[in-house]
């Protein structure tokens, strides 16, 4: 009778609902134990509230069919080179899941392809600042492994020669400003000079273009270059110079006379890049000694 007794004693104790991996019993893992979103998953009943398995990630199922559609077109835009019609449709995606106050807001999927698509389109500062706050918000809104925080890191990294001051990644939050640092200078070997002529002379344009473009003059114009970026912070140099080709008749009879290039004057208060420019490329304009007259504006631009 007491041997009795004590087996249901022991019984009592016992919870049949404990396992090995949830000792404190109930059959499924504890909110604490469960995926959060973006994180792996082999069901629906491993994922946090509100969440389901989808291709084995935990995502969230309540979903702007609007704002995904805006996203859609976003993502259509950016990979036809359209940025600027991409960064307007996913800012119009954001802004429908705001305006339906979907739970949970805006999905970190739709915010990062913003931020990423921003950082393509850093020919204006203003996209590259706000591409950075963008992507460290994605940064904190996904786990620590997902591709999702992958990229957005490695797009983060692109806006380093932007001015990108990676110490603020380090915050819990996002950041008033970014892009606190000096901007990179684009190596110099990688500067490109580039010649227009309007009107283009007929004969001449080609012979003019292949000196102003060949390693003759490159040194003198990378410096002039050099010396804007320094001064401005501005990639390119555009100077255009006035030029003019008329025959001059020779005062000796065994002599026919030749073509003379003359320029017009540096217009008072020009940008100093405009006369280091002039400084390089009229003498070896003048030594060209071109066959035709013409009347032409040369815009010439390094960057």
């Amino acid at each position: 009778m007491k041997v009795f007794l004590l087996a249901l004693v022991v019984c009592a104790a016992c919870d049949t609902k404990a396992t090995a991996s949830d000792p404190q019993g109930g059959g499924g893992a504890r909110t604490e134990q469960k995926s959060r979103e973006y994180e792996t998953c082999g069901a629906s009943m491993h994922c946090q509230d509100n969440l389901r398995c989808f291709d084995q990630v935990c995502r969230r199922t309540a979903r702007s069919a609007v704002g995904d559609f805006y996203a859609a077109l976003g993502f259509a835009a950016r990979a036809r080179g359209e940025h600027d019609a991409a960064i307007a449709a996913y800012a119009q995606a954001i802004g429908q899941y705001e305006a339906e106050k979907v739970a949970g807001g805006v999905p970190p999927d739709v915010d990062c392809a913003y931020g990423t698509t921003l950082a393509a389109a850093t020919g204006k500062k203003e996209n590259a600042e706000l591409a950075a706050r963008v992507l460290h918000r994605c940064v904190l809104a996904v786990p620590v492994g997902s591709g999702l925080r992958e990229r957005a890191l490695q797009t983060l990294a692109t806006l380093a020669e932007a001015g990108l001051d990676p110490i603020l990644l380090g915050a819990p939050k996002t950041a008033d400003l970014y892009l606190t640092r000096a901007p990179a200078a684009p190596a110099s070997d990688k500067v490109v000079v580039t010649v227009a002529a309007t009107p283009q002379p007929t004969k001449s344009f080609a012979t003019i273009q292949e000196k102003l473009t060949g390693p003759d003059l490159r040194a003198g114009l990378v410096a002039c270059w050099e010396a804007h970026y320094a001064a401005t912070k501005k990639e390119a140099l555009a100077v255009t110079v006035p030029v003019r080709s008329s025959f001059v008749q020779s005062e000796y009879e065994d002599d026919p006379g030749m073509f003379v290039l003359k320029f017009e004057p540096l217009a008072a208060g020009a940008p100093p890049g405009d006369g280091c420019v002039r400084q390089v490329v009229e003498p070896a304009l003048k030594a060209l000694k071109p066959p035709e007259s013409f009347n032409t504006k040369l815009a010439i631009t390094i960057k």
